[in-house]
C-alpha cells in the first residue's frame, strides 16, 4: 500500500494496540507511526454507531471487541477502507458499509 501510494491514517486506539506490544525499538516504531495522518472519533455519534456495529453483531450471532467497534465505526465516519487481516473485520463488513482493502 505504502509503495503504491496508497493513503494511509491510523486511529489512536490502532496505534496504541501497536506500541503495548513492543518490547523494544519502540521509539523507531513512534517515529514511524507518527508520520502517518490519524482519523480521531467525531465525539458521540462515534460511540453510539460502535455500539450499533457491536449490538448488530450480536444479534447476527458474533461477538466483537469494544476496540474493533470503535475502529470500524471510526473508519466508516470517513469514508476509509480498512486493511486488517482481522477476521472479525470482514463479519462487521457483512454487516455494515464497512469497506475493506484488497490488495490486487
Amino acid at each position: 500500500m505504502i509503495a503504491d501510494g496508497e493513503p494511509l491514517a491510523l486511529t489512536g486506539v490502532v496505534v496504541t494496540e501497536v506500541l503495548q506490544g513492543l518490547r523494544r525499538d519502540v521509539s523507531d516504531v513512534e517515529a514511524y507511526l507518527s508520520m502517518w495522518d490519524m482519523l480521531e472519533p467525531r465525539g458521540f455519534s462515534t460511540y453510539r454507531s460502535a455500539a450499533t456495529i457491536f449490538r448488530t453483531a450480536r444479534s447476527r450471532g458474533f461477538m466483537l471487541t469494544t476496540i474493533d467497534g470503535l475502529i470500524a465505526a471510526i473508519a466508516l465516519e470517513h469514508g476509509a477502507t480498512i486493511f486488517t487481516l482481522d477476521k472479525d473485520f470482514t463479519r462487521i463488513a457483512a454487516v455494515t458499509r464497512l469497506k475493506l482493502y484488497s490488495p490486487s
